[in-house]
């Protein structure tokens, strides 16, 4: 059965499997022989060993269109890099560091900064038009306001971020 790996803790691997069930796995002695290290988001194929309590194991990692090594992923569509607007004020180093490495990596990148309702209009602005250069598209939203969310969830949709 195929599936796609959605968290890995201490050797094992849980699986969101094609019949819609949540597989714990553990990888093959094989894997670690080659040297293949299974990451989140790796497309699988598993043998169930238990399917009363979830239990499988990892038979064969599909191939990847795109890995990263920190944090540990493969299979990304897109990475969506967010900060705080304020409190803390964004990094704009770190942000660009992350914007070189996806670069770097092909990856497409969504910039977002969060807690937007803690900042004024003309602050949006002033860091919209820094990175309004970049080609990065930018979203600002608020989690607790509820502010920009449906906008945020239309680019997230159908995609593995």
């Amino acid at each position: 059965m195929e599936g796609r790996i959605v968290k890995g803790i201490a050797g094992f691997y849980y699986v969101h499997a094609k019949d819609q069930n949540i597989y714990e796995c553990k990888a093959k002695g094989v894997f670690r022989k080659d040297g293949i290290k299974p990451l989140v988001g790796d497309n699988v194929g598993i043998s169930v060993l238990d399917p009363g309590k979830k239990l499988g194991n990892l038979e064969e990692i599909l191939p990847r269109n795109s890995e990263l090594l920190r944090p540990a992923a493969s299979n990304i569509d897109q990475v969506l890099v967010t900060f705080a607007a304020a409190k803390p004020a964004p990094n704009f180093n770190l942000l660009d560091r992350f914007l070189i490495r996806m670069g770097l990596e092909k990856i497409p990148v969504v910039i977002g900064f969060n807690k937007c309702e803690l900042v004024t209009e003309r602050q949006i602005e002033e860091i919209r038009k820094i990175y309004s250069y970049t080609g990065y598209p930018v979203y600002f939203f608020s989690v607790k306001e509820t502010i920009g969310l449906d906008t945020l969830r239309e680019v997230l949709e159908g995609k593995t971020t």
